[in-house]
């Protein structure tokens, strides 16, 4: 993929800071739990052991991810966010549970994956929610297309699974036409791992504007 074609599925905004989230983020780069991408992603180096990796794209304020990696030590994650306020919000959230199983960091996803992650490597990959752009025009934008799933199916390792949920009806009905037409993938039942999870805060706000939750899992083949 050609990182200068990449057609970004996100806007920086800049939203308002809390205290704690600013003392976090100014003291990113001293914590562990935090990391640059400059190479390809040791999970030994990085965790300390060969326990399997699950990336979650975009984890906003961080609750589902951290809940989900205090159930399941067993498991490492690394957490991909543009947005700073997420960022802060998690360090601190991480730092309060003193979990060793999760390493965030602040960038692009899709170059992420690209440039940063080892084929085959990863157990699995997440997806809460991620920008509808509900605007036709902004469709493009969409970060699941054609192109993810190729690059996903490179970066998963056979039977690994990607996990995704939107309250978009038109944008679930494209992840499952897409998924539909790669033979890469296999649709199966919800994964162990996220059964009875917390609820995100943009799943709250889709219920309470009366949207349908779709929740979708893949295995690799």
């Amino acid at each position: 993929m050609n990182n200068s074609l990449h057609i970004k599925s996100f806007v920086k905004r800049s939203g308002r800071l809390t205290n704690s989230q600013k003392i976090y983020l100014k003291n990113k780069e001293k914590d562990l739990n935090f990391f640059s991408a400059e190479r390809e992603f040791d999970y030994k180096e990085f965790f300390n052991n060969y326990n399997p990796c699950v990336l979650d794209i975009g984890f906003g304020d961080g609750k589902l991810l951290t809940s989900i990696a205090k159930k399941f030590p067993e498991l490492n994650f690394i957490g991909i966010e543009v947005y700073e306020s997420g960022v802060g919000n998690i360090l601190k959230q991480i730092s309060k549970e003193e979990l060793t199983n999760i390493k965030v960091s602040c960038h692009d996803a899709v170059i992420f994956l690209e440039n940063f992650i080892t084929d085959n490597s990863l157990y699995g990959l997440s997806l809460f929610f991620p920008d509808p752009w509900p605007k036709k025009k902004h469709y493009k934008r969409r970060i699941i297309n054609e192109d993810f799933l190729n690059l996903a199916n490179r970066k998963i390792a056979k039977n690994g699974f990607i996990k995704i949920a939107t309250d978009w009806s038109n944008y679930s009905d494209h992840i499952i036409k897409i998924f539909d037409q790669n033979t890469n993938f296999e649709r199966i039942n919800d994964i162990y791992l996220y059964k009875k999870r917390c609820l995100t805060k943009f799943e709250k706000r889709g219920i309470s504007l009366g949207h349908k939750i779709t929740e979708l899992s893949y295995k690799v083949k």
